[in-house]
């Protein structure tokens, strides 16, 4: 997949859906999401993804994308469990692959990585402020 001009909706709508997603522990009484977690917002995140089966594949919709977002969300995930600063590389990845790839062309399931680097970016940030502000 290539663009002819840096696209937003790649960068945007992930990293805003995620951070949104973030606030959502904080704004429920459900039991479900629990203040100071981020696995809800994860999977909420993770299942918005299905909707990208409804873009044509030129658009970069299709099961290759939902599953390079999928594995992207877990790669930056998993090591948080371990490491507290690891959305630290997440979202300085996420930023590095906003700058470049949208000048080359590459295949959906990179262009899927990238989408969940930025709403794994989204729910870091968008939870450190909600963390703070709540």
């Amino acid at each position: 997949m290539r663009w002819d001009s840096p696209p937003v909706w790649p960068v945007a709508v992930p990293s805003v859906t995620g951070f949104a997603a973030s606030f959502i522990p904080y704004l429920s009484e459900s039991s479900y999401f629990s203040e100071g977690s981020i696995l809800a917002p994860f999977a909420l995140v993770a299942s918005l993804f299905l909707l990208l089966l409804l873009l044509p594949a030129e658009k970069g919709g299709g099961a290759e994308t939902i599953i390079g977002a999928w594995a992207a969300m877990l790669f930056a995930l998993l090591p948080q469990m371990l490491f507290f600063v690891w959305f630290v590389p997440v979202v300085l990845i996420w930023f590095h692959q906003s700058v470049f790839v949208w000048r080359r062309s590459y295949p959906l399931f990179r262009i899927g990585i990238w989408l969940g680097l930025g709403a794994s970016s989204g729910i870091y940030l968008g939870s450190i402020l909600a963390f703070n502000s709540f």
